[in-house]
């Protein structure tokens, strides 16, 4: 029940990769380890820096490392009336100079349950960079999930320039609030004030830009980044942009606390920040305060130091450098493997008939009529699915998107109905549907991202034919009339494509699982994915089909006056 400090904690490629965990209920507290290692292929551990504490007892635990920074230290006491901790937690700066980048960051799910053993490791390349946990006085334990993120060399990235700079009006009145959030896919790159010594207060401008072609998913806001009068220190998450802010004034403590919101620039798949630089000339007290970030770089965070004699803020301003990837990914392929139909029903399409007649009521002897016409009915076969995409900058700057069928397949559907029992196989109708294989090469089209839900339909004609001849005697002194009566079937069909997603990447290697679910949520597919292996995604899609399925003839023989049988 002490506190526990863990120093620097090292580890290659992760500096802290492995979180464990034992709770007792006696006790109701955990005993937490690390796992750590050195550091090498020339990654560093620079910068450390404390979050200082981010929690409240029985509160909600929400924290991620700014910029290209990993946790290399865990500080945390017990309170016992409590029965729970707060958590300190320090990162470090991996990036080596601007030689490494994290590209990529996600949240696991939990990784235990209440009461339960934690043992988890970030993958392969991967640095742990936050923790999320809340608390459950019943149980008095927390349940966890961690942020993992993936260091990839930034070798031939080379810097973008953002467009010009777009600066609003002022945004507040004197100890008035502020709030601003940066439209469409814009983040803030500059901030413009000036003091009055008789309000002890200042009104702010803010200056926002744009790259071609970049999304910036934007984030919610943040916890406040200070308390009246307290230094502030905040950093946007890694390859996040600071794209709000807002801040409310107190008259008594003279001094605002202020609140950001980041936005996401790797969702656009082709930009990633380095790591952030802070500016090292802060503003005169009670002067105008006025600063830009250089044209290929982003404001990440900002720091400030309070000054209780001038009623006042020092000021300065993290910017990141902005650098281009050519793609997420080389080729992503994406394959119908098999399909099942759970959902079959029969019915009745048509009915044709052919007829004649024989009048015998005179004749000596006799005779035998027969109907040899083909009946025929032409159907049109359907497959109808639906798609539900959004156009990301993941998958137009992709080099090649190839969506495609296998062709040895096949599907059997079988059902049973009324009395008649029904099996076909929807092997040759289903696979003309979709034989079409369809790839999609790199484009240099850069737009918004759109989200569209198309309904595609596919048709091919079968010609149903029915020439079993129908015959009978006709009695001497009768007259008879012979029906060929052709019921032409069609079977319904609601089924499931199962398809399997897989990557190349950039360097030939095949992408990781973790990374097609990135993907696939960036491109908007409804459906929930699931693993496949090490190196494929697996999804499925609802497809409706209603094609030909049988055709039956019955012979009818009637007396010309009643119907005598079959």
């Amino acid at each position: 029940l002490s506190p526990v400090c863990l120093g620097s904690l090292r580890r290659a490629a992760s500096i802290n990769a492995e979180y464990m965990g034992i709770h007792d209920n006696h006790r109701e507290d955990r005993r937490f380890k690390i796992h750590r290692v050195d550091l090498l292929n020339g990654l560093k551990c620079t910068n450390p820096r404390w979050s200082n504490w981010r929690n409240n007892m029985d509160g909600l635990l929400n924290y991620k490392c700014g910029g290209n920074y990993g946790i290399t230290g865990l500080q945390s006491y017990h309170w016992n009336s409590r029965e729970d901790r707060r958590f300190n937690i320090k990162c470090c700066d991996v990036s080596n100079n601007g030689d490494y980048a994290i590209s990529t960051v996600y949240q696991t799910g939990y990784v235990n349950e209440y009461d339960g053993k934690i043992n988890f490791k970030c993958g392969y390349m991967e640095v742990l960079v936050g923790l999320y946990s809340h608390h459950d006085n019943h149980k008095e334990d927390r349940r966890f999930k961690l942020y993992c993120g993936r260091i990839a060399p930034a070798d031939n990235l080379k810097a973008a320039k953002r467009n010009s700079v777009d600066w609003t009006n002022w945004l507040n009145d004197w100890d008035r609030a502020l709030e601003f959030t940066a439209p469409g896919n814009s983040f803030i790159v500059g901030f413009d004030s000036h003091h009055d010594n008789h309000r002890e207060d200042r009104r702010w401008k803010l200056g926002t830009a744009t790259l071609d072609g970049a999304i910036c998913e934007e984030n919610g806001w943040s916890a406040p980044a200070n308390g009246y009068d307290d230094t502030m220190d905040y950093l946007c998450p890694a390859n996040h942009a600071l794209a709000g802010a807002k801040s409310s004034h107190h008259n008594h403590h003279e001094d605002r606390i202020w609140w950001f919101r980041c936005c996401d620039l790797s969702k656009s798949g082709i930009y990633l920040l380095k790591s952030p630089l802070l500016s090292s000339q802060p503003n005169n007290l009670d002067g105008r305060l006025f600063y830009e970030c250089a044209q290929d770089s982003v404001i990440s965070g900002a720091f400030s130091v309070h000054s209780n004699s001038k009623e006042d803020r020092h000021w300065l301003f993290y910017c990141s450098q902005v650098v281009k990837i050519s793609s997420y990914f080389k080729e992503i392929s994406d394959v119908v493997v098999s399909t099942e139909c759970p959902v079959i029903t029969s019915g009745v399409v048509d009915k044709k008939t052919a007829s004649m007649s024989t009048d015998g009521t005179n004749a000596i002897r006799d005779s035998n009529m027969e109907i040899e016409d083909c009946l025929e009915l032409s159907f049109e076969n359907q497959v109808q699915w639906t798609e539900s995409t959004c156009k990301s900058e993941t998958s137009a700057h992709t080099k090649s998107y190839t969506s495609s069928v296998s062709h040895e397949w096949s599907v059997t559907a079988s059902a049973t109905t009324g009395i008649y029992g029904v099996e076909a196989s929807l092997e040759t109708s289903y696979s003309l549907a979709l034989e079409d294989s369809k790839t999609t090469e790199d484009t240099t089209e850069n737009s918004e991202e759109q989200c569209s839900e198309n309904t595609e339909v596919s048709t091919t004609s079968t010609t149903m034919s029915n020439c079993k001849i129908c015959s009978t005697t006709v009695p001497s002194g009768s007259c008879v009339v012979l029906k060929k009566v052709v019921t032409y079937r069609k079977i319904t069909a609601h089924c499931e494509d199962f398809r399997e997603v897989s990557a190349t990447n950039i360097d030939g290697s095949k992408a990781e699982y973790k990374d097609l679910v990135i993907f696939f949520k960036e491109i908007g597919m409804k459906s929930s994915p699931y693993k496949v292996g090490p190196h494929t995604l697996g999804y499925r899609t609802e497809v409706d089909m209603e094609v030909a399925h049988d055709h039956q003839a019955a012979c009818i023989i009637d007396r010309c006056g009643g119907e005598t049988g079959e």
